[in-house]
């Protein structure tokens, strides 16, 4: 795990919006965060959101890769009931979370995502809304 001072994008008694370079930096404190990160949304990323206890992920979809490694975070955040997004990795530059926040073009997103109203083409920061509105 890296140390990272977390930017607090919106809050609310029960939830936040947090935005993260990488996702090693997750802790049980960010139980019921909305977490949007620069990190790639492969498997490991999607254990360590469901160890933290997040609400919800937005992560980059680093070019999906070879049998959508890049992504599979998402079918187990699905599994979990949690909805993720991926962004574009030629929307938002890989690693820094304020460009996945600010510049990130939603790519792909699970089911559980889908019925929240996010949708392919949305930018991250609406989709993030989103996820944090449907406390």
């Amino acid at each position: 795990m890296i140390h990272e001072v977390h930017k607090i994008v919106k809050q609310s008694a029960k939830s936040r919006i947090i935005i993260a370079d990488s996702a090693t930096s997750l802790t049980g404190e960010n139980k019921n965060d909305v977490v949007v990160d620069g990190s790639h949304c492969g498997l490991n990323v999607g254990q360590m959101m469901i160890a933290a206890g997040v609400r919800g992920m937005i992560g980059n979809d680093a070019g999906k890769g070879l049998e959508d490694a890049g992504i599979a975070s998402l079918k187990l955040l699905e599994e979990h009931g949690i909805p993720a997004a991926a962004v574009s990795s030629m929307s938002a530059e890989i690693g820094v979370g304020t460009s996945t926040y600010a510049d990130g073009e939603i790519s792909v997103v699970n089911e559980t995502a889908g019925k929240l109203g996010i949708t392919v083409g949305m930018t991250a920061r609406e989709a993030a809304d989103r996820m944090f509105e449907s406390a």
